[in-house]
């Protein structure tokens, strides 16, 4: 799979007849796709990649003589580059399932931790998620790449046989899906509800994840880590010369870089100056270049609308002898800029993230925002720029807010509704103007960090001064929008 479709477009690019081979290439279709750049209905690309720290790119403050992310560069040169984006968690589950429902994963049996490698479907089959809101608007839809959703009505034991639900069952016409990460126990692909490749019902579990645990031993063709990034290029390419000239795609891209175990592609490998780690970043970059690359070859790149973003802030290890992305920060790589915090934790390290707006068609170059927005908040702005909200309920994406003003205008003054983070633990904060509110850990907390806290971002950008003392007033807001929130959905408190 991996020397397929993406190797040739590589290798044609460092050869002077490439604009000669590239329309032969892609002769079939090309034509009948082409036709879709003069229609006002844009193609979507939604590029979430893993564990993706605030500065790790280029554009977001990353030194190019440790790493080089050309890419997505001028992708945030091309269009808006937000300053001030968030997800809604620490971690992977709560924001891929904001995501997909525009609606804080902590309404759901989900209070704290992730989906595990044998857990049931998160999401609700008969909720009407952001792909099915699409194809009701005449998308086709596909997700390619992480999953960790869940699978199954039920707890299981394996992923034998037809799943339900799982991806397709959630509004997606194909599905090839990494079921939690880069080395979970399955260790095999899901393609359109079945595991990819399965020969027989045969299980014989062998070796060990990077996580300990035993892989569950399919008789099925088993994902090779270093492959993998290019493996899911290679299918959202393939997926896309499926379709026909009328009809607009949206391709969710769930990258399973940079999560650990941090393995670069054989391409990537040695390439950076920050070691593994930094190597693997740029795998993340080479993967939206080849992408992109296939947009142009096309001539449908002007007319796609591509969201890139991390789903939460980068992983800093405490094993940092050991761990590749510690030996990058030690080379001088911040991750996640100066923040404080990491993923998992409740501080700004663990939700503030890259996140670039791009479409040539509309969207002027070279502009920054720095109004306040989330991953939560991509369903109800592709609703309302794509969809005018037809077709939306008052139930649907119920804490999703859009933030059009701010793409016809990134000086606009928008002001998002408070917003809503949890860490790994299931602890609450509150983001509303440039305060911070974040709840007790618990009910008796011992260390400093874990009693009610508060910060004013626009002085303190650390969280180092803890205001709650000085600023009754503000702590008593923060605390009455959480009790509001987690009582009612965040459209029926704030209309807007």
């Amino acid at each position: 799979m991996q020397n397929s479709i993406i190797e040739t477009i590589r290798i044609m690019k460092n050869h002077t007849i490439f604009l000669i081979l590239i329309s032969v290439f892609f002769l079939s279709g090309l034509n009948a796709l082409a036709q879709q750049s003069t229609k006002n209905t844009p193609n979507i690309i939604v590029y979430l990649a893993d564990d993706f720290g605030y500065g790790s790119t280029n554009t977001y403050g990353a030194p190019d003589s440790l790493i080089k992310t050309p890419n997505l560069n001028k992708l945030a040169e091309e269009g808006i580059q937000f300053t001030n984006a968030f997800t809604t968690g620490s971690v992977c589950t709560p924001t891929r399932y904001a995501l997909m429902t525009g609606e804080y994963s902590w309404r759901t049996k989900l209070q704290k931790g992730v989906v595990n490698s044998n857990d049931p479907a998160l999401m609700d089959v008969n909720k009407k998620t952001l792909p099915k809101y699409l194809k009701s608007l005449g998308y086709k839809t596909a997700i390619v790449g992480k999953w960790h959703l869940g699978f199954k009505e039920k707890k299981f034991d394996n992923l034998l046989g037809e799943i339900y639900p799982g991806p397709n069952n959630y509004g997606f016409d194909y599905s090839f899906a990494l079921p939690n990460n880069l080395d979970d126990i399955h260790k095999v692909y899901i393609e359109n509800n079945r595991i990819y490749g399965l020969r027989s019902d045969k299980i014989c579990a062998y070796g060990r994840s990077f996580y300990g645990k035993q892989y569950t031993g399919y008789d099925a063709p088993q994902r090779v880590t270093e492959n993998v990034t290019d493996d899911l290029t290679n299918k959202s390419i393939e997926w896309l010369e499926s379709l026909k000239g009328d009809e607009p795609f949206f391709l969710y891209y769930a990258s399973a870089a940079v999560h650990h175990p941090i393995v670069p592609s054989p391409v990537m490998r040695g390439k950076s100056n920050a070691g593994a780690y930094g190597d693997f970043i740029q795998d993340v970059d080479r993967s939206m270049g080849d992408l992109i690359t296939y947009l142009e070859a096309k001539g449908i790149r002007d007319n796609t609308l591509i969201i890139f973003a991390g789903d939460n802030g980068g992983d800093i290890p405490n094993r940092k002898e050991v761990m590749p992305e510690n030996f990058a920060i030690n080379k001088g790589l911040k991750i996640n800029g100066d923040l404080k915090g990491d993923k998992h934790t409740i501080w700004e390290g663990g939700f503030k993230i890259p996140f670039i707006v791009n479409y040539p068609k509309k969207i002027s170059v070279n502009q920054f925002s720095n109004a306040t927005v989330s991953t939560i908040d991509i369903y109800a702005f592709l609703a309302d720029y794509i969809g005018d909200n037809k077709s939306l309920d008052k139930n649907d994406a119920p804490d999703s807010f859009s933030f059009k003003s701010v793409i016809k205008n990134p000086s606009a003054n928008y002001q998002r509704p408070p917003l809503v983070h949890r860490d790994v633990q299931g602890r609450k904060a509150v983001r509303f103007g440039n305060w911070k509110y974040i709840e007790p850990k618990n009910k008796n907390p011992k260390k400093e960090d874990d009693f009610e806290l508060l910060y004013d971002l626009s002085n303190d950008g650390l969280e180092s001064t803890n205001l709650v003392s000085e600023e009754q007033l503000k702590t008593k807001e923060g605390k009455e929008y959480l009790i509001q929130i987690t009582e009612k959905h965040s459209k029926s408190i704030w209309k807007k």
